[in-house]
């Protein structure tokens, strides 16, 4: 019995001294992880910034209702965008019409005629009105375009004629650069007084030019 005693003894002592010695067992927890989750997002920059629009263009598509569909494009001339805290809030957009151009044409001739016939007094007369402009001063949520997350309600001023207009958009800001791009939006040509061969003039049918002209925008701009 004495024995069974000591045997129990020394083994009780072996395992108290075997637990003391063991390395401490860490423990994760969830906030823990949360903070080093936290620590390795990226802050978004604070404050308020002026963005200068580096390049960028605005895609145009328009049809006759019995035939073809053209499509080109006109370059940002330049512009600028206000940020706070790392969100777009305002901004004005600036389009060269003389850079107006059609790509869906691949024969030389055409395509020189009917940027012509654009640049002309029948749609944009661009030696007179060199230049349209978007402008915006707020930015809002957009939940119906999942992907273009962001509406900006602006005005579209095209021959000195301005007209309100809202587009879908994604912005992305980051390292001092921000992009931005659009979907497909329309715009009605005769609300800016271009009305060559429109239906509201009673134009015979296989000669209309649909009212409606789709376009989409790209650009980029770098932090001053």
């Amino acid at each position: 019995m004495l024995r069974f005693s000591s045997l129990f003894l020394f083994f009780v002592i072996a395992g108290i001294t075997a637990c003391k010695n063991d390395p401490p067992v860490q423990i994760a927890s969830g906030d823990a992880s949360s903070t080093d989750a936290m620590e390795d997002k990226p802050a978004g920059e604070q404050g308020d910034f002026t963005y200068v629009v580096t390049g960028g263009a605005v895609l145009w598509s328009a049809k006759k209702t019995m035939g073809t569909t053209h499509e080109g494009a006109i370059d940002i001339a330049s512009g600028e965008l206000s940020v706070h805290d790392g969100s777009l809030v305002s901004g004005k957009i600036i389009l060269n019409m003389h850079s107006l151009s059609v790509t869906s044409i691949k024969d030389g001739g055409e395509k020189r005629d009917l940027e012509s016939h654009l640049k002309d007094v029948d749609f944009f007369e661009v030696d007179q009105f060199p230049t349209a402009e978007f402008r915006f001063d707020e930015v809002l949520p957009n939940g119906k375009t999942p992907d273009f997350n962001q509406l900006v309600p602006g005005a579209l001023t095209i021959k000195r004629k301005t007209y309100p207009v809202n587009i879908a958009v994604d912005v992305n800001i980051s390292n001092g650069e921000l992009t931005a791009r659009s979907p497909a939006f329309p715009i009605n040509r005769t609300n800016w007084g271009i009305t060559f061969r429109s239906g509201m003039l009673g134009t015979v049918k296989d000669k209309l030019i649909e009212d409606t002209v789709l376009l989409t925008f790209k650009l980029t701009a770098k932090r001053q």
